[in-house]
């Protein structure tokens, strides 16, 4: 697991995606004793090499120096700043750490806890507070390093465009994103979207209706997200975990508890043990309730561990909508469309 001090302390005006998000994570992990059990790994700078793997020169010199000249707009709603460039260069190769420690065999799977976050990001834009993509740059990092296929599930409540994007054409790489539909940024993540070409049918889009909870999340990893990585045969898993369609999030409109994100991360876990020897590296994406993202986020971790719950219930159990019977309907509905589009 990477928790880094410089993610920890980057901030260039206040914002929702803000240095808390991160020591909220750690204090959870900390008070709840599930830190101890954890192996660290030290974070380092990705290379500009590494950031070249999906980047253009081009993205990359205009994001440093974006960083350097203070606070500036670099692509829709991103923005660099002083330490941001520093951040994200962690952030990348915090994550390319992680998924050398899992091809090595020195860990199972690993959580990269670690900001900014980077799937709105596509080759050549950055967008919605992701300035790099660290889990497309991981993606092509493995294959380099011989992994032929990589399933890539995008669990955060926003569609990953720019991942879809970076994706759309290749048959190497398989990537779902379960999502909420409508939701930023417009015009993505439709069901009819599949790829292009060689691509068509390895970009699996997942919209769901806002209000769903447990239940729809987890029809649409039984029965979509399961049979599509079966498919692929993977050889390594990585996952875009935003915990940002938890229930009370500001950003979002999902219902999902602690428990709902446990199995998820145990339903993935299973699959990286079944189809490519545990190999699985899950990165921190959204999740912007400072009071339950952080116990989301300890589920998700605890589950990729093999950790039993150390604590008790979901402590934003009382936001969780009682009712939440039309919601689920509508979700397994969307989730049926995606396996027979009309």
């Amino acid at each position: 697991m990477i928790l880094d001090e410089q993610a920890r302390e980057w901030i260039d005006v206040p914002h929702v995606e803000r240095p808390e998000r991160v020591e909220r994570v750690i204090a959870v992990l900390e008070g709840s004793g599930t830190m101890a059990k954890l192996r660290p790994v030290p974070a380092r700078e990705a290379t500009e090499a590494e950031l070249g793997l999906v980047h253009p020169a081009g993205m990359i010199e205009a994001l440093r120096e974006g960083a350097r000249s203070g606070l500036s707009w670099v692509g829709p709603d991103a923005r660099a700043g002083e330490g941001s460039w520093e951040a994200t260069l962690l952030s990348v190769g915090g994550t390319l750490a992680c998924v050398d420690a899992v091809i090595d065999g020195e860990l199972d799977n690993a959580y990269a806890c670690l900001r900014p976050p980077g799937h709105h990001s596509s080759a050549d834009t950055a967008m919605g507070f992701c300035l790099f993509n660290p889990v497309a740059i991981a993606a092509r990092h493995a294959q380099q390093r011989g992994i032929e296929k990589v399933a890539i599930l995008d669990w955060d409540v926003h569609h990953g465009n720019g991942t879809h994007d970076i994706f759309y054409d290749d048959p190497s790489v398989l990537f779902i994103s379960i999502h909420q539909d409508g939701l930023y940024p417009v015009g993505y993540g439709r069901a009819e979207q599949t790829g292009n070409g060689p691509g068509e049918g390895l970009t699996v889009n997942i919209p769901l209706p806002a209000g769903t909870g447990d239940a729809g999340y987890a029809a649409a990893f039984e029965r979509v997200v399961t049979p599509a990585i079966r498919d692929l045969k993977p050889g390594l898993i990585l996952v875009s975990a935003g915990q940002d369609p938890a229930a009370g999030d500001p950003l979002g409109r999902m219902s999902v508890t602690t428990e709902g994100f446990r199995r998820l991360a145990t339903g993935v876990r299973e699959l990286a043990e079944e189809l490519c020897e545990g190999r699985l590296v899950v990165f921190q994406e959204g999740g912007y309730s400072l009071n339950h993202m952080p116990f989301c986020t300890l589920a998700v971790i605890e589950a990729i561990a093999g950790l039993s719950p150390s604590l008790d219930g979901d402590p934003m159990e009382q936001d969780v909508p009682e009712a939440l019977g039309n919601a689920e309907r509508a979700a397994i509905d969307a989730v049926l469309e995606v396996i027979r589009p009309t």
